[in-house]
């Protein structure tokens, strides 16, 4: 009779401890899905920039040429953008002159990838939805564009 009572009361306790536990992993489980899902987002992010500038860069290498590479790869990865401010190039100098088309030789250029991150982020917990996720490269223009 008395170990009858003493299985109850540890199978009472394993409830209980599961009660407080499993919520808690479910929400770190959750939670890291939520993060690896935005790191996934910004790698992509940081390679579509390095790609697009890597076309820029290269003698001939024009704005319109580095943004139709970034929105390639993101297309392949899957990711939603803005077709209007996806892509953001500028020289050193100024944030308002031509970048890739006018940089000359030797002279950093600046590529910012930016996507909303609702819409590309997967899980549940929805933690990052808010804002935009980006990300930059600098290079330096091989060559100035000959016309």
């Amino acid at each position: 009779m008395y170990r009858s009572n003493r299985k109850s009361q540890r199978t009472g306790a394993a409830v209980v401890e599961m009660a407080i536990c499993l919520p808690v992993l479910i929400a770190l489980t959750v939670a890291t899905i939520d993060v690896c899902s935005v790191m996934f987002l910004k790698e992509s992010l940081s390679i579509a920039a390095y790609e697009g500038a890597r076309i820029g860069v290269a003698r001939g290498g024009t704005n319109a040429q580095a943004t139709a590479r970034v929105k390639e790869i993101l297309d392949e990865r899957g990711i939603t953008y803005n077709n209007g401010n996806v892509v953001q190039i500028q020289r050193t100098d100024s944030p308002t002159n031509g970048g890739f088309n006018s940089a000359e030789t030797l002279e950093h250029c600046r590529i910012l990838v930016q996507v909303p991150a609702s819409g590309n982020v997967l899980s549940p917990a929805k933690l990052f939805t808010s804002g935009n996720i980006q990300s930059f490269v600098w290079m330096r223009k091989e060559y100035e564009n000959i016309d």
